[in-house]
């Protein structure tokens, strides 16, 4: 399919959409995540006229459609999904599952093309199918906003794009756009990147309040909203946690110099190694190789990796590192990327990273 059919398709799926659809919208849980729900929630309220029935807000970040959602889709009697932020297509089988469910699904998405074979009632477009940015460099916030802007006068929300941007450090990329935004808005860049690091925040350590938090930001007309909001003190609480890993960071992190790599293991029940690998990478390596890999407690350890100048790619060298182990997996972006594998695999992962950055 080439880029003016693959456009011509999303048209006429975001055109059919109807009030008389049962309509679900499940979004990414990081800024971008929550930033694109929002834009995407208001568009498919302004094209049917009514917001989505239902927002499938998931308890963990997954490539998947979990058995718990797929079970509210059937209760709710939903015919009409519509994912954003989210690689579905790396888990065709889970895809599938869904499919059996639903009449029609929609994935609006920046990472990798998976190429699924064997979907019948999916539709996914991605940016490398329609632009020559780089997808990495184009978060779903402002890809949704473009796709949308064919049909609807999408500019009031504009900042909240910027939120997406932002979150995914793509801000020198859109410098422009995020600039211009916050001038018509009446806000500042500094405004914009509070709210977003107050997403960052409840994402970390309070993510059953996501949802509650992107239905706030849909309905919110300038990010003073966000900063003001109930949200705003898990920013204090997670800036303090950092602060602390930071310390424990400068001690104990393992540089190999030959692969151009930092290394960091450490032990915290908050999900927070995003957000310390985001300071770390940005503010200090972002020309090397950085993977932290953070015990929560239970059988799995949870890895993250960056690169901000683009020269290894962070999903493959993630994907091929957890190839064959059981209960593993791991995707992304070139710069950023993530993923889980058991305790016990620890050192056969970290043995393939050095290997792959080795040669």
């Amino acid at each position: 399919m080439n880029q003016d059919e693959c456009l011509s398709r999303f048209d006429e799926i975001v055109k059919s959409f109807s009030a008389k659809d049962r309509m679900a919208l499940m979004h990414d849980l990081d800024a971008d995540g929550i930033s694109s729900g929002a834009i995407t929630y208001n568009a498919i309220k302004l094209l049917r006229g009514k917001a989505p029935d239902i927002v499938v807000t998931q308890a963990h970040k997954t490539i998947e459609v979990l058995p718990k959602s797929i079970s509210l889709l059937k209760k709710k009697k939903i015919n009409v999904f519509v994912s954003i932020d989210s690689a579905l297509d790396q888990n065709v089988e889970a895809l599938e599952k869904v499919e059996k469910v639903v009449d029609k699904i929609l994935i609006i998405d920046h990472h990798k093309d998976y190429a699924p074979k064997g979907i019948k009632k999916t539709f996914i477009i991605k940016p490398q199918f329609v632009s020559e940015i780089e997808p990495s460099r184009y978060p779903s916030a402002k890809f949704a906003f473009d796709l949308f802007s064919r049909h609807l006068d999408m500019q009031r929300y504009s900042w909240v794009v910027c939120i997406g941007l932002m979150g995914d450090n793509q801000l020198s990329q859109w410098k422009e756009f995020v600039e211009k935004s916050a001038a018509e808005h009446g806000t500042t860049v500094d405004e914009i990147w509070k709210a977003t690091e107050i997403i960052t925040a409840v994402e970390t350590l309070a993510p059953a309040k996501l949802q509650k938090l992107l239905l706030l930001l849909a309905n919110s007309v300038h990010p003073i909203e966000i900063i003001n909001s109930e949200f705003a003190k898990y920013l204090d609480k997670l800036n303090s946690m950092l602060d602390k890993l930071m310390a424990e960071f400068k001690k104990k992190r393992v540089v190999y110099d030959t692969q151009e790599l930092v290394w960091f293991e450490f032990k915290a029940r908050a999900g927070i190694k995003s957000a310390l690998i985001n300071k770390v990478s940005n503010t200090f390596f972002p020309n090397r190789t950085v993977i932290f890999v953070q015990d929560s407690g239970d059988k799995f350890l949870h890895f993250s990796a960056r690169r901000q100048d683009f020269k290894v790619k962070m999903n493959e060298l993630l994907e091929n590192a957890v190839k064959g182990f059981k209960d593993a997996g791991a995707g992304g972006h070139i710069p950023a990327s993530a993923g889980r594998i058991r305790k016990r695999d620890l050192k056969e992962f970290k043995k393939r990273i050095i290997a792959a950055l080795s040669a």
